[in-house]
């Protein structure tokens, strides 16, 4: 008699007469090509509150502290947007952006990265984005971003002024399979 396996709500259910067999898990070692440290400033005009609003966005990341392959030492990119209906629940919701790295040798990386939000502590939350180089330097690589910032910063979303600028800690690693 064999056994059989029934799919529901929670995954595979083993109904039976015989063990199930075990499924394998492997693990793909990881090359990182590059590492940086920095910080991340964002300026919002005008100042995010909780209302949705049309919102001029200027960000800069400066990574001075790179190690890893192909020369690089330093990075750094810049963002200007403008964002319709944006508040500051718009920091913290998973989204999608582009962002251009240039690297210190002149080379460019072109990222595609999904932003997450994970409050860590009482006193902070950290933004982590996890994505890929879609085009030059380390294209075909993963990317993983994460910045943290003061949760008293953040809490400015909720006063009449609003928040104007929040900035942070950032570390950047990309990497590759083996």
């Amino acid at each position: 008699m064999s056994a059989a396996l029934v799919l529901g709500c929670g995954g595979a259910v083993d109904t039976g007469d015989e063990p199930a067999a075990e499924l394998e898990q492997t693990e793909q070692p990881l090359l990182t090509l590059v590492t940086c440290v920095g910080s991340v400033s964002s300026s919002y005009s005008p100042a995010l509150t909780s209302t949705p609003q049309t919102v001029s966005i200027t960000g800069t990341a400066s990574y001075s502290l790179c190690t890893g392959t192909g020369g690089v030492t330093t990075a750094s990119n810049s963002t200007n947007a403008i964002r319709p209906a944006y508040s500051c629940l718009g920091l913290l919701e998973v989204g999608t952006s582009p962002a251009t790295v240039t690297w210190n040798t002149g080379e460019t990386s072109t990222m595609v990265t999904t932003r997450v939000s994970v409050q860590l502590s009482a006193i902070s939350t950290t933004l982590v984005h996890f994505g890929s180089v879609t085009a030059g330097k380390f294209v075909g690589a993963r990317v993983v971003r994460a910045t943290e910032f003061l949760n008293t910063d953040l809490d400015a979303c909720y006063t009449p002024e609003g928040l104007s600028q929040i900035s942070g800690p950032s570390t950047l690693n990309i990497v590759s399979l083996l």
